[in-house]
């Protein structure tokens, strides 16, 4: 008997050693034919020629030591490629009002409605005459005719008054043609009438104004500005000398105001809790101011300004001068 794990296969267990040989020749026989069929599976080797094709097709040399597959880099290509696409026509999709803009224009139309109630309702008015002899005798005092021996006008009104004439030029220059509406509504009868009213005229545009399907391209092309009294109006304020005159202006008018002394400080007060009109104006100032950073950022965006983020908020904290200060430094037609 033969120990256990020593048995010998079948096929050689044969009675005969002729029955032993033909067993062993019939299992050559039959590997042989499995043979072919499983080396049909198998590659050829490759020639070194061959090999050194394959890994220029699979490998590419990068400015570092390692290598990337060309496979890997397409697909990094590609996406890419893909997502310049989505933002690029995301950037030239009409920009729709939506909710927001809605709620904003309902917004604006509600402010309106409650200054024009309160300036004319329920502002002070306890010198409605003197008010007539404010407008005139400042409008005297700008262009150098007033009588010392007439109607003195206060100092600190005087020069509100006069920058209350520089906030629409500031405006005119934002809103032209940065401030177009998309829905057609025509900016210069606002923009005009705000020479006269200031926000009383300017606070309806912004409440129909949406943004435009086709935004203007800023700062325009120089074949755009020739001919036409419209474009000789926008090369105008193009003009590289309109921000520092605006800011120079404003300069002197506050530095006046500033100078004024205390008395002329105390009557202004005064005045605000008397004067219609002295209240008015105060408070015409105080929107214009809150309502200038949006019009600032919106034409930064237009002329692709780089520093708006920082800088636009930073202007925004000083009245006047702030926008002053950035139409001398956006970019203009050349």
């Amino acid at each position: 008997m033969q120990p256990f794990g020593t048995r010998a296969p079948r096929v050689l267990r044969a009675s005969t050693p002729r029955a032993a040989s033909a067993a062993a020749s019939s299992l050559r026989h039959g590997l042989a034919q499995r043979a072919p069929r499983l080396h049909q599976f198998e590659q050829p080797p490759l020639s070194p020629q061959r090999q050194a094709v394959s890994l220029r097709q699979a490998y590419q040399p990068s400015t570092g030591c390692a290598r990337r597959p060309v496979a890997v880099q397409a697909r990094r290509d590609s996406s890419q490629q893909l997502e310049q696409q989505l933002d690029r026509k995301q950037q030239e999709a009409p920009q729709q009002p939506g909710k927001g803009g809605t709620l904003g224009s309902v917004g604006l139309f509600v402010l309106w409605a409650g200054f024009v109630a309160y300036a004319f309702f329920l502002s002070p008015n306890q010198t409605p005459v003197r008010d007539g002899y404010l407008i005139q005798y400042a409008l005297k005092e700008g262009v150098g005719l007033a009588d010392d021996a007439g109607f003195k006008v206060n100092a600190i009104f005087t020069r509100l008054f006069y920058v209350m004439g520089i906030w629409p030029l500031i405006y005119t220059a934002l809103l032209f043609p940065a401030g177009r509406s998309g829905n057609g509504v025509p900016a210069w009868p606002f923009a005009t009438a705000s020479y006269a009213v200031g926000a009383f005229a300017l606070l309806p545009y912004m409440a129909l104004w949406s943004p435009p399907k086709t935004p203007p391209t800023l700062p325009p092309a120089k074949k755009d500005l020739e001919g036409g009294w419209k474009n000789r109006f926008i090369k105008g304020l193009e003009s590289p000398l309109l921000g520092p005159l605006v800011l120079l202006s404003t300069l002197v008018i506050f530095y006046q105001a500033a100078t004024a002394g205390s008395e002329a400080w105390t009557d202004y007060f005064r005045l605000f809790e008397s004067s219609r009109l002295v209240h008015a104006t105060s408070i015409d100032f105080v929107v214009l101011t809150a309502l200038a950073p949006f019009w600032v950022y919106n034409d930064a965006e237009l002329r692709k300004w780089e520093p708006r983020d920082k800088l636009v908020p930073l202007l925004s904290l000083l009245p006047v001068v702030g926008p002053a200060i950035y139409l001398c430094l956006r970019p203009k037609a050349q």
